[in-house]
């Protein structure tokens, strides 16, 4: 590492130290939750270059030492590519690619019976395996720090009312100042599973960073997939406040 990129890592690291309370990520636990930090301090400080310098310089003029450490930090975010807001979620996934047992496992419960959503859509066996993600339950906006659940709902149908398999699909993006960017969502990305038909709902817990701007927006995407159809898609987005 650079000592550019070192002297950003200290000043975040000491600011983090100071305010703890308002910096904590949501976790499943102790460990993930000190890796988490970890990776931000690091990612933050590799995209910081001349802003945390000229962070630094303002607060050697600076008296009280708290107020010197925030001039340095802030420095670092602005000079960084995306800030703390985005550079949480690529922590995770760092952390969960070097601890794959920390990933959450998702929550994927059947509420409605094949005879039911058969009904319902009026399906035909002659349609064949039919997947398709029906919507998206989840709070149009947040503050930051708190997080979120977000509930997606879909539909499998086979002819002969048998299991299936199935591949479902998570994607995250933010949206700063119009401009979007692929994240990675805090769970499993992808995954398959063999389903009865019927319909389901899949819950997921979201963390919204502590430092994500107001204004900032989080658009989540719920797929589904089987028997070789085409991909079914429902999206919907969360402001922070």
């Amino acid at each position: 590492m650079h000592t550019t990129q070192k002297i950003a890592a200290k000043a975040i690291a000491a600011l983090l130290c100071l305010s703890t309370a308002a910096h904590a990520q949501e976790s499943a636990n102790t460990e993930l939750d000190a890796c988490v930090k970890e990776e931000q301090i690091m990612l933050t400080a590799k995209g910081a270059g001349a802003g945390v310098l000229a962070g630094l310089g303002a607060a050697l003029f600076s008296n009280n030492k708290k107020d010197a450490l925030k001039n340095a930090a802030i420095g670092a975010v602005v000079g960084g590519a995306a800030g703390f807001a985005t550079a949480y979620f690529t922590a995770v996934d760092t952390c969960f690619k070097k601890n794959p047992a920390w990933i959450p496992e998702s929550k994927i419960e059947r509420t409605k019976a094949y005879a039911q959503v058969k009904k319902d859509t009026k399906y035909k066996p002659t349609e064949g395996i039919k997947a398709q993600a029906t919507k998206i339950e989840m709070p149009t906006t947040i503050k930051a720090g708190v997080p979120m659940d977000i509930v997606s709902t879909f539909i499998v149908l086979t002819p002969n009312g048998a299991e299936t398999p199935i591949v479902i699909e998570r994607k995250l993006f933010a949206i700063v100042e119009g401009k979007e960017t692929a994240l990675t969502f805090t769970g499993r990305n992808s995954e398959e599973r063999t389903v009865e038909p019927g319909e389901h709902q899949d819950t997921a817990r979201l963390p919204i960073p502590s430092d994500a701007k107001a204004d900032t927006q989080y658009r989540f995407e719920f797929s589904v997939s089987a028997g070789g159809k085409p991909v079914s898609t429902v999206k919907e987005t969360v402001t922070v406040q």
